[in-house]
């Protein structure tokens, strides 16, 4: 007769958690992230990490995603500008000339080496992964894992414009040739070994890539696809679409609106989304995206062109919001179990994402 399992651990468990923890690089305990940084905006936050506060973990990588011209690298330098204000330092890796210092500077990150922020143009694959190697190594030469070492963001800006050395080696010999498939392999088991290398350590990774539209819809998979080696690797995506040009008057726009996915995230609900106003000549606005939420909640109510906090009598216009943004916040914040969604009414499903 079988001998009845015990609920307590002893025998062969007790040696396998003394074996086991002896084995080098093994975690015996499953960690949630020690930090996060903000993106910029309280209500792209809380699309990802179901927080208002918190939107790029510690020891993940998060991917923001769209099609081309979507506000993917106004997010991350978004991103960029506040973990400098939360004293990160900055590795910027740039494929595609998006990330120029006239550019972040406007969005306010401080470009300047001396501060931490190191910048780096490159076109390969290969370049990449041997520029991120070498600063995690002299990082771990000098703090190992230690919970204290400071904060770092790596940022890859953009993945789908970079070369595999077969593709560069044909464009220098004038071939228009195709890869067999190389450099989406060469991506995702680029990704994999970053996920490994980074998770315990004091390093957040951000990555942009490209969407494309889904040209076989079949049972509802969606509209947009997103790159397998990204989706499998990414503890967070963020897709970005649904733009928009924002008047000023019927020659000038200031900027766009971007709607903010949460394609895929694990610390949240998946699937929620917000509307943000991105404008052309300075950084996000913390708050845009904030009001729709707020009404959406029942903490503020609209009558016309004008607002009111519930409980109070004066009203005021969306382009007051600023006045009010700190007081309507913190109801929002407390509001915990009140959706986040909030979605323009479109004709199109923009939403939607294959796979």
């Amino acid at each position: 007769m079988a001998k009845k399992a015990s609920t307590t651990t002893g025998g062969f468990a007790t040696a396998f958690l003394k074996d086991s923890a002896k084995i080098d690089g093994v975690a015996t305990t499953a960690a949630p992230p020690r930090y996060w940084f903000s993106i910029g905006n309280h209500a792209i936050n809380a699309v990802m990490s179901g927080e208002y506060d918190k939107c790029i973990a510690q020891g993940r990588i998060t991917g923001i995603v769209g099609p081309s011209g979507a506000g993917k690298s106004f997010l991350i330098g978004n991103a960029i500008k506040n973990a400098q204000e939360q004293g990160a330092i900055c590795l910027v890796i740039d494929s595609e000339n998006a990330l120029d210092d006239d550019y972040m500077g406007k969005i306010g990150c401080d470009t300047r080496e001396e501060v931490g922020y190191y910048y780096r143009g490159v076109s390969k694959v290969s370049q990449v992964i041997k520029i991120v190697s070498l600063f995690i190594k002299g990082y771990k030469d000098q703090y190992g894992e230690d919970p204290d070492a400071p904060k770092i963001v790596i940022a890859i800006d953009s993945l789908n414009m970079l070369q595999t050395e077969t593709s560069a080696e044909n464009y220098d010999k004038g071939v228009q040739k195709g890869d067999q498939g190389q450099k989406a392999k060469q991506i995702k088991a680029m990704l994999l070994d970053f996920v490994q290398d980074i998770k315990g350590m004091n390093i957040s990774m951000l990555v942009t890539g490209h969407v494309y539209r889904n040209t076989d819809l079949k049972n509802g998979e969606g509209v947009w696809v997103v790159n397998d080696g990204m989706r499998f690797a990414l503890s967070q995506i963020i897709l970005v679409t649904k733009l928009k040009l924002r008047e000023k008057d019927s020659r000038d726009f200031s900027g766009i609106t971007l709607k903010a996915f949460g394609h895929k995230t694990r610390f949240t609900k998946p699937f929620q989304s917000v509307s943000i106003e991105v404008p052309y000549d300075s950084g996000i606005d913390r708050f845009s995206g904030l009001l729709e939420i707020a009404v959406a909640q029942g903490i503020v109510k609209k009558a016309g062109s004008r607002y009111t906090i519930v409980g109070e009598d004066k009203s005021w216009y969306s382009k007051d919001f600023a006045e009010v943004g700190d007081r309507i916040l913190e109801q929002v914040m407390a509001n915990k179990t009140a959706m986040l969604s909030v979605q323009e009414e479109d004709d199109d499903d923009d939403d939607e994402v294959a796979g």
